[in-house]
């Protein structure tokens, strides 16, 4: 593109000199008319790509919610009052993930609960990436008092101290109070003021704050599985309508770009105006900007939809391969060209025409994408070249089908060409398909290895706290060492004793 701008410049800047030659634009105009679809295709790769982290923070709610359930059934025989601290835990993550994709924001949260430490002082990490930025304890008591008091151990130190929302203002009033009377643990509830909060908040991104009631209802599992729902389908909307979003402003720009260079010619050839051109380069804008949206959102619905029915190892492949952008692509070009047959503004053979385009250019388009991804292992810019040569290989295909009558030289090296690819994917396809199971096997092998034991170690952990089992505690603490090839230094009260009556042990606090 960049070249065929920078002839249209040099051509009309002569203009004055030598007569334009009609030929020359009428390529020229062509050229662009040609490339429209493939900037269309090329755009929306580009939108997924800046639009990586709000589908990743969309994965994010949707594991969350999933763990709203879980919660719900591994806790639906123990007391309310009990299990709702987890599930106000996990509220405010989910509800803080949703804000921060509805911002497009980079930060994310997450219980410690759910990465495997579930007696770990703080209740909710804050992170951007890896990085923590803040560090929560949460608190949802039978009432305010309850709740300052629970957050105003001295070990919660400069940690944020979140409670339910109904009671953050009492809350505040009685650590006023307490502080005006000088209590003994002046400190700690002063520590607390200052760190107090009815919602999960970093910047400008909060959850929004959590009811005690609501995380009490959360622990029945029909109502989880309604927030659940309600969760993943506003999670989903919301990166379908903020990658469209972002897509309109790349598609319409490039649109735009490309009708103001078709402008130029016109202007030059003088069969425009420079009020017509502008007026026609707006609405090229607009419709490349509805285009984009509505092909990333379609792109992107189809991602979350291929989640429900496929492994995230097979997810992952079809977002790294683009596989849902080319579908989404042929689904709305497909649909325009089937609008204006219905609107009579084309024949059937004209729309059939269309479609076949769109389908052997979209397919090559996809196979040299994900090939040139894999040549050229750079985000973005080997889907790019790929979809490129991709694109122009299937339009010379089919262009060379439709001035053809009967299997002309032309024809049949296209169609030998066709076949020749045809070769390759199914060459390519069983042995992708074998690797994939192959790691998916032995990833699956070590994971439920060592998940199986953690979890019969962390159950081991919480039920020696509730029996006040300290031995049982040791040893499930040792079974976790194991799997990380290491041992207890102790592994019970009569070695401890012996090792500190020992005077030839050496001791460092």
């Amino acid at each position: 593109m960049l070249i065929l701008i920078e002839k249209s410049i040099k051509l009309i800047r002569c203009k004055s000199q030598v007569e334009l030659k009609m030929s020359d634009l009428d390529q020229i105009v062509d050229k662009v008319s040609i490339d429209r679809k493939l900037l269309e295709y090329a755009s929306t790769i580009v939108s997924d790509h800046r639009t990586q982290h709000l589908t990743e923070h969309t994965r994010r709610i949707f594991a969350d919610s999933d763990r709203l359930m879980d919660l719900a059934s591994k806790w639906q025989n123990c007391a309310e009052v009990l299990t709702q601290g987890r599930m106000f835990e996990q509220l405010e993550v989910i509800k803080y993930n949703l804000d921060s994709l509805g911002k497009g924001a980079t930060t994310h949260a997450v219980t410690t609960d759910a990465l495997g430490d579930p007696h770990a002082l703080e209740d909710i990490l804050i992170r951007k990436g890896k990085k923590v930025l803040r560090e929560v304890q949460a608190k949802s008591c039978d009432n305010a008092a309850q709740s300052v008091f629970a957050l105003s151990d001295p070990k919660y130190k400069e940690m944020d101290r979140l409670l339910p929302k109904d009671q953050h203002v009492k809350a505040e009033d009685l650590l006023d109070q307490r502080l005006g009377k000088g209590t003994l643990k002046s400190e700690d509830y002063a520590q607390t003021k200052r760190h107090l909060k009815g919602e999960l908040s970093h910047g400008d991104v909060s959850s929004g704050g959590t009811t005690r009631q609501e995380a009490l209802d959360a622990t029945k599992i029909e109502t989880a599985t309604d927030m659940a729902s309600d969760f993943k389908r506003k999670g989903v909307l919301g990166d379908m309508h903020h990658s469209g979003m972002e897509a309109a402003r790349i598609s319409g720009s490039v649109a735009g770009g490309v009708s103001a260079v078709g402008g130029l010619f016109r202007i030059a050839r003088g069969e425009a105006t420079v009020g017509e051109t502008l007026a026609k380069v707006t609405m090229d804008a607009a419709s490349g900007a509805v285009v984009g949206y509505v092909t990333t959102a379609a792109s992107k619905g189809f991602l979350h939809g291929a989640g429900k029915c496929l492994s995230e190892c097979s997810v992952n492949v079809i977002a790294k391969s683009n596989a849902h952008i080319a579908i989404a692509t042929g689904f709305v070009q497909s649909c325009k060209s089937v609008a204006s047959y219905l609107k009579g503004d084309i024949d059937e053979e004209v729309m059939l025409s269309e479609i076949s385009h769109v389908a052997i250019t979209g397919a090559t388009a996809f196979y040299y994408g994900a090939l040139g991804q894999v040549v050229i292992p750079i985000p973005v810019v080997g889907a790019l070249v790929g979809s490129t040569v991709g694109y122009y290989i299937g339009n010379m295909l089919h262009q060379s089908g439709l001035v053809s009558l009967g299997e002309c030289a032309k024809v049949k090296t296209a169609r030998v060409r066709r076949e020749r690819i045809h070769d390759m994917t199914l060459t390519a396809i069983p042995l992708m398909r074998a690797k994939r199971l192959e790691l998916e096997q032995l990833i699956n092998n070590n994971i439920a290895e060592r998940k199986a034991i953690l979890l019969s170690s962390m159950d081991t952990l919480e039920a020696s706290v509730l029996q006040w089992d300290p031995l049982r505690f040791i040893h499930g603490l040792e079974n976790i060492c194991q799997i990380f090839s290491t041992h207890l230094p102790f592994m019970n009260f009569e070695e401890f004793d012996s090792f500190m009556q020992d005077s030839d042990s050496v001791f460092i606090l």
